[in-house]
């Protein structure tokens, strides 16, 4: 099952549904998911979840983690939708594939950036993900890059680590089929000119899927901005997140139902926040994912 509503008024014309599934999430909290078996939505096999923190106040976005693929429940949902997407692009089975193997001819796969790269995340895209893949992170000195290059190995992950700035990006015009960002868009003070790129680089029906703190209120939270002096104008008390350079970074928004209108004056011809949902696959309420259409 999933919700998926392009504005805060749609979304309140369904309250009753997602009471239910909040309610629902609330009892399988209180059931001690610890251990519980469960049919992953990437493994695709039965797997074991595992939940972190406190279950009198459980946090299921971050701390319900599956024992197959490692990954949280955030990155679960979101993968899911992402691969749902793609799909869209992979092509037809050859009727000779063996064929075409010999003579060295493969099929194109969907092109895809990932807003990470140094990041267990981009480890299982890589293994799993039917896509060519690229990376990168917000890091210019190469030294530190190099490191992180060495930590992506020691994941079992592949390649070099690379420079990229999700607001000015080096991928030719229209030439994606896919951007994935992971709780990346609230660190970017210019995110609208994040939202321009990643429209920029995607192909007429290409799709950017992307997570960041979500307040379910019809307006964005600014936490802080850049000041006129280069300085940082905190209007929130400061919130810094993990993240795989400097190990904290700051956020300076937490998004709203408005984030949307953002993504169409982009120029997407469409964009919603998509919820999947299914205690049997192990997503319980609230995993909030932005899917938008070029």
């Amino acid at each position: 099952m999933r919700f998926c509503f392009p504005d805060w008024e749609s979304r309140h014309g369904d309250q009753d549904a997602l009471a239910q599934a909040w309610l629902a999430s609330q009892e399988f909290a209180a059931r001690g998911p610890d251990g519980l078996a469960t049919e992953c939505v990437l493994c695709g096999t039965q797997a074991r979840l595992k939940l972190h923190g406190d279950p009198a106040s459980p946090d299921f976005r971050e701390g319900l983690v599956c024992t197959g693929c490692g990954l949280n429940t955030r990155l679960r949902a979101s993968l899911k939708l992402l691969r749902e997407q793609l799909a869209r692009w992979q092509p037809a089975p050859a009727p000779l594939p063996d064929l075409l193997a010999r003579l060295g001819l493969r099929p194109r796969l969907p092109r895809v950036y990932v807003t990470e790269q140094a990041t267990a995340t981009f480890v299982w895209m890589q293994r799993h993900l039917q896509a060519e893949l690229h990376g990168g992170e917000f890091e210019p000195d190469w030294r530190r890059r190099r490191g992180l290059t060495h930590a992506l190995r020691r994941m079992g992950g592949r390649g070099r680590v690379v420079f990229r700035d999700l607001t000015a990006l080096d991928f030719a015009d229209a030439s994606l089929d896919g951007v994935a960002s992971f709780d990346v868009l609230e660190h970017v003070p210019d995110y609208q000119a994040a939202i321009g790129e990643m429209y920029r680089v995607l192909r007429p029906g290409g799709a950017c899927v992307a997570t960041f703190p979500f307040t379910d209120q019809p307006t964005t939270l600014v936490r802080a901005r850049l000041a006129a002096d280069g300085g940082i104008e905190h209007l929130e008390p400061p919130e810094y997140h993990g993240d795989p350079i400097s190990g904290g970074i700051l956020c300076y928004y937490h998004f709203g139902w408005d984030v949307l209108d953002r993504f169409r004056e982009a120029g997407f011809s469409q964009a919603c926040m998509a919820m999947p949902y299914s205690l049997e696959h192990g997503l319980p309420y609230g995993m909030w994912t932005l899917m938008a259409i070029r």
